[in-house]
């Protein structure tokens, strides 16, 4: 009997594919020369690296004497160095000047570079030590200072000739037809005139009179910018007030500070300003915290000046609201303060339990 061998089974090799490869197709039916100027190209492409933006250094336009002599800040290389080794992040940069450009609102051009250099002496005497966040904000300000002292003061334009000559010949003509109008008019009947004529002066003197009168009694002279402060403390004095106006130190003319009436708690200041954008500055320091005192700060006037009672009501009325919606030069909107956000926030959460 032969013996069965059980063959193996047959199993089938799949090939496996190769993966292609990113090979660029060889050049076919080229000779030398042309073979060898492809290859160069290609060299090229690889060896070809793309310049380098460079930077462009912008100098800056050096401050002259007379701006350094006033401002002597923008020469303390000791205090740039402190500010700059402190870290300022973007964040912290924008919320900064957020709030110093709204604490600058409305100050005219010219007295911009005196209220920052205010502000960073104000800073600086009031701590021997200067804090990371005192330094951040002396930073910021320095810069402010420095663009504003670059800036250039606008310029006034050119009244065009010809047009004024076109308007001083028009009004001319019209006052020649005016007068020929005039004189071709017929007179009127005096008889009926006469008696309305005499009523009117005699009501026109009465009145007039009466505002000489008046007149000789108020006060007459330059405009002057002065404002009440209240409830300030008894032993307030000059020093400390003037510390909490440091911004606008330099536009105070005057500070009065009459004595306390008996039995009154607290004390009344008066501040005169140079100016109405410092006094808009004054005002905008309304209902801000002095030893431990909400102080007023509000519109005045003279005594015996034309302006009533109600007038002057009225008028310091509207400074309010100005100041509350921010409008006013370096006031900030109640919107915008911390203690209304805290209180919208009491009230939201008030509601649901109410409810």
């Amino acid at each position: 009997m032969a013996k069965t061998v059980a063959e193996a089974p047959v199993i089938k090799t799949i090939a496996k594919k190769s993966k292609l490869k990113n090979k660029k197709p060889k050049p076919k039916n080229l000779k030398a020369g042309a073979a060898s100027e492809a290859a160069l190209k290609q060299v090229k492409k690889v060896t070809e690296v793309k310049p380098k933006s460079v930077e462009v250094q912008v100098k800056e336009n050096p401050i002259p004497e007379q701006i350094l002599k006033k401002y002597p800040i923008l020469k303390n290389d000791e205090l740039v160095k402190k500010f700059l080794s402190v870290e300022l992040t973007n964040n912290q940069k924008g919320r900064i000047r957020q709030v110093l450009r709204e604490s600058l609102k409305g100050t005219a051009e010219d007295q911009l570079p005196d209220v920052i250099n205010n502000k960073i002496q104000s800073i600086m005497k009031n701590s021997q030590n200067l804090n990371d966040s005192e330094l951040r904000r002396i930073r910021i300000l320095y810069n402010m200072l420095k663009l504003s002292v670059h800036k250039d003061k606008p310029e006034t334009k050119a009244k065009n000739t010809s047009k004024n000559k076109i308007r001083k010949e028009r009004k001319r003509k019209a006052r020649e037809a005016k007068e020929k109008e005039a004189k071709d008019e017929p007179p009127k009947d005096k008889d009926k005139t006469t008696d309305n004529v005499d009523a009117k002066e005699k009501v026109k003197n009465k009145k007039n009179d009466q505002g000489k009168a008046n007149d000789n009694q108020k006060v007459k002279g330059p405009k002057r910018y002065v404002v009440f402060i209240g409830n300030l403390a008894q032993d307030i004095d000059k020093e400390r007030l003037m510390k909490h106006f440091s911004d606008i130190s330099d536009f105070v003319v005057d500070v009065r500070i009459p004595k306390p009436a008996e039995g009154k708690k607290s004390c009344i200041a008066y501040l005169e300003l140079k100016n109405e954008s410092s006094y808009e500055l004054a005002l905008s320091k309304h209902h801000t915290m002095l030893d431990n005192r909400r102080i007023n700060v509000l519109y005045s006037t003279q005594q015996n000046s034309k302006i009533t009672k109600t007038e002057a009501k009225g008028k310091s009325a509207k400074l309010i609201a100005l100041q509350k919606s921010g409008q006013l030069s370096g006031s900030i909107p109640l919107k915008k303060k911390r203690s209304q956000r805290r209180m919208k926030a009491k009230l939201a959460q008030k509601k649901p339990e109410q409810a």
